[in-house]
């Protein structure tokens, strides 16, 4: 399966479920073969202009907010002059999305969500949608070859292992001896090192979640 297989798939299965829902599903981006990191948040909000059905481009995570592309830059991952222009703007076009992913596919990174619904505010998704999303999550992983994956939240690492963790104590860890703690997993004859991270946005804790990040070298 190739990964434009996959998002036909997604798109099949997110119009099965919710055929009604006005939003559409968002989709991963960056590099796309064998990335030095994926990034596995929950899922997409309205606040993402790609989910519109007008949108013309692409649609990738964060397309149109600013917070994610600030905690990047706060962690030594994103360029100043870059997230300048985002500030600076009230709105993106596809091309300027497509400047901004070409960054994260130079530096590679790739950014999806477990569950590819978009929400119309900031609720987590059920444990329906988790449990419908969450095997597309691991055939995406397979296709993409990540050589390390940051899940954001619980959520997104229970939906790869099975397991839940206490990101308090990974966190207490890793930052007291100054180096990432990495758990070697393997998807489908595909072995990855997952490093745990909180959430970095809104409920969850950007300042730790920076933290966390700034040790990924």
């Amino acid at each position: 399966m190739t990964l434009l297989q996959l998002f036909e798939e997604v798109r099949s299965i997110h119009d099965t479920h919710y055929p009604t829902h006005d939003l559409c599903p968002i989709m991963g981006g960056g590099c796309i073969d064998k990335p030095r990191y994926m990034f596995v948040f929950i899922n997409p909000t309205i606040r993402n202009v790609s989910t519109d059905s007008d949108w013309t481009g692409q649609r990738l995570p964060f397309i149109g907010t600013k917070h994610i592309w600030r905690i990047f830059n706060r962690a030594g991952h994103f360029p100043d002059n870059l997230l300048g222009e985002i500030e600076s703007r009230s709105e993106w076009e596809p091309e300027f999305a497509g400047k901004v992913y070409s960054v994260l596919e130079e530096q590679g990174f790739y950014f999806t969500n477990v569950v590819k619904w978009a929400g119309s505010n900031a609720d987590l998704p059920n444990s329906e949608m988790i449990r419908i999303f969450s095997p597309l999550l691991l055939k995406e992983i397979a296709i993409v070859k990540p050589a390390n994956i940051v899940t954001f939240g619980a959520i997104p690492y229970r939906a790869i292992t099975g397991r839940n963790i206490v990101l308090g104590e990974y966190y207490d860890r890793v930052i007291g001896q100054g180096s990432l703690e990495r758990e070697v997993f393997e998807v489908d004859n595909h072995q990855t090192n997952l490093v745990p991270c909180y959430f970095p946005i809104g409920r969850g804790n950007p300042k730790r979640a920076v933290e966390v990040l700034r040790l990924l070298g």
